[in-house]
């Protein structure tokens, strides 16, 4: 077997820099409709670094969350931010499901685009979110309903940010 399938180093670097350019983006996009998304208060750092491991898990998952593990990486820089801005905009006490991140995607303004396929598009969202709920319930993100809080309408976009600028 050959390795011609493997990139070369350019290739890797020139596609680690072309994410770190649509990280930035993305951070950039969220600072601008989020004020004092930069702001996490030292007592706050370590709790919101958990929050940032369920987004961006630092460990590979366990053989039974691969497949919930991989609907949460395939979500997007668009679909992140749609979730976060409509988690700011509806705020505490609201509902977090699929139906409403792809709302939320749809109604980013100066994202091109749509959604090819919106069942499959929001059967991998829920997917996600079911893997995300039981985490951010043990957070503090969500409530024992599903509902989110306070503490992670503030947190939700503060995590992509640091995600991405980080």
């Amino acid at each position: 077997m050959t390795d011609d399938w493997l990139p070369s180093d350019e290739e890797s670097d020139a596609w680690l820099e072309e994410w770190a350019a649509v990280d930035r983006e993305a951070a950039r996009y969220l600072a601008e409709r989020v004020p004092g998304v930069e702001d996490v208060p030292d007592d706050r750092a370590a709790w919101l670094d958990e929050v940032v491991d369920t987004i961006s898990p630092a460990e590979l998952p366990g053989d039974d969350e691969v497949e919930s593990v991989a609907a949460v990486m395939a979500l997007q820089h668009v679909d992140w931010l749609g979730l976060a801005l409509g988690v700011v905009r509806r705020g505490p006490g609201s509902d977090l499901d699929a139906a409403q991140v792809q709302a939320d995607v749809v109604a980013l303004d100066e994202v091109d685009g749509e959604i090819e396929d919106p069942d499959g598009y929001l059967a991998v969202v829920a997917e996600a979110l079911d893997h995300l709920a039981p985490r951010w319930r043990a957070l503090g993100v969500l409530d024992d309903e599903g509902r989110l809080t306070e503490r992670g309408v503030w947190a939700l976009p503060r995590a992509l940010h640091g995600s991405w600028t980080g």
